[in-house]
């Protein structure tokens, strides 16, 4: 992977709100009363399990964070462990069959996208959320890969007898996560979704690259060197290219001879061609009704472009030719690992970057508008020459 420009130094901190800090310092003392009020128990029933504790890694969010999970998952099951990942239902696949492997399929309100049920998701769920996972995680090594104070929380709840997680909240605010609410894991700051594996991965363990064979349509895939996916869309505010610049990109890409292609998921034509800037008789545009489907559209492609959302880790995986137009997220936390893959970004010049792209979509805007057309065909180009 590589970047037009070197992205702000490791010791750069997100600097979330004063309500954030607040919010997740009441979580900390939460999990940490959690922790402490459900000892005993916790210690009984992982007692009873034994050697035969399963692996237990929780995470609520999107394809893209379950994508990137997947070696750690693959590195334990190599170890001879038993793993369960629990997650959204349509993420299920993102990890190939195995016998000692148990998909717990979860939807927590606080992960939704719409505000009003995300904010009062999590005190509504935990409870429930915790005992239908319970069967699973009752007296298992639990992982919480995100530093999240409210998944260690519902971890404790749900009976895990032993829960490791992150120092901060990496993969959000930065926040630091509450002293004795769980061990920590040793990392540095200029984390990687890569060193997050690492650290929860069993002694000795080579992690692989994430790996989408087992998705892939039966049969040989060629793709067309001539066909680019454009993914424009993204749930967040903070992570969306000006719609007039997509519009450029796809007019300059069909003058040189190129097909480009909008994909988005389903039901969502008419947003991603609006976020595009194109009509529908500008630009084909795909509709993906799942995982295997977005798959099989990225494998056609030769080459793809997008703003750094789920199916950018899929492109990934898939080794294409990759541009990833990226706001404000922290590099290289959601930065992708292929040898083929460009990210075009102006995070120093900004100079309110890395930001928490939920809590401050203007971040990510002032850092995307500064993002020409040119750089990211010119990031095309030097892409596709990787062999």
């Amino acid at each position: 992977m590589r970047y037009n420009i070197p992205p702000p130094a490791p010791a750069t901190r997100i600097v979330p709100s004063f309500a954030r800090r607040a919010a997740f310092a009441l979580g900390g003392i939460a999990a940490v009363a959690a922790r402490l009020l459900t000892a005993p128990w916790r210690a009984r029933l992982a007692r009873r399990r034994g050697a035969d504790a399963p692996v237990f890694l929780y995470e609520p969010y999107g394809m893209g964070d379950v994508v990137a999970l997947q070696p750690l998952v693959l590195a334990h099951l190599a170890a001879g462990r038993k793993v369960v990942l629990a997650a959204k239902p349509a993420w299920g696949c993102l990890v190939p069959p195995h016998p000692a492997f148990t998909f717990a399929p979860v939807s927590p309100a606080y992960t939704a996208y719409d505000p009003a049920r995300k904010y009062r998701g999590f005190f509504r769920d935990a409870w429930a959320l915790a005992k239908a996972l319970r069967p699973h995680a009752a007296g298992a090594d639990a992982i919480d890969v995100r530093g999240d104070v409210r998944s260690l929380v519902i971890l404790y709840l749900a009976g895990c007898g032993r829960v490791r997680t992150l120092p901060r909240y990496f993969t959000a605010n930065d926040c630091r996560v509450a002293p004795f609410a769980a061990p920590f894991v040793e990392l540095r700051r200029d984390v990687s979704r890569r060193r997050v594996n690492a650290a929860f991965a069993p002694p000795g363990a080579e992690l692989q690259r994430p790996t989408l064979k087992h998705l892939m349509p039966a049969g040989v895939v060629v793709p067309d060197p001539r066909r680019v996916g454009l993914v424009p869309l993204t749930p967040w505010a903070g992570k969306r290219w000006p719609p007039e610049r997509w519009r450029e990109i796809a007019q300059k890409l069909k003058a040189s001879g190129r097909a480009p292609v909008v994909l988005c998921g389903p039901g969502e034509r008419a947003a991603a061609l609006a976020a595009a800037g194109c009509g529908a008789d500008d630009v084909e545009c795909r509709e993906a009704d799942g995982v295997r489907k977005w798959v099989a559209l990225l494998a056609k492609c030769g080459a793809v472009v997008t703003v750094n959302t789920g199916p950018m880790h899929l492109a990934d995986a898939l080794d294409k030719p990759l541009v990833v137009i990226e706001g404000g997220s922290r590099l290289p936390l959601w930065a992708p690992e292929g040898e083929r893959a460009f990210v075009v970004h102006h995070q120093t010049a900004a100079g309110c970057a890395p930001c928490h792209q939920v809590g401050d979509a203007g971040c990510g805007r002032r850092c995307l508008a500064l993002i020409r057309v040119d750089e990211v065909l010119e990031a095309l180009r030097a892409a596709s020459q990787v062999r």
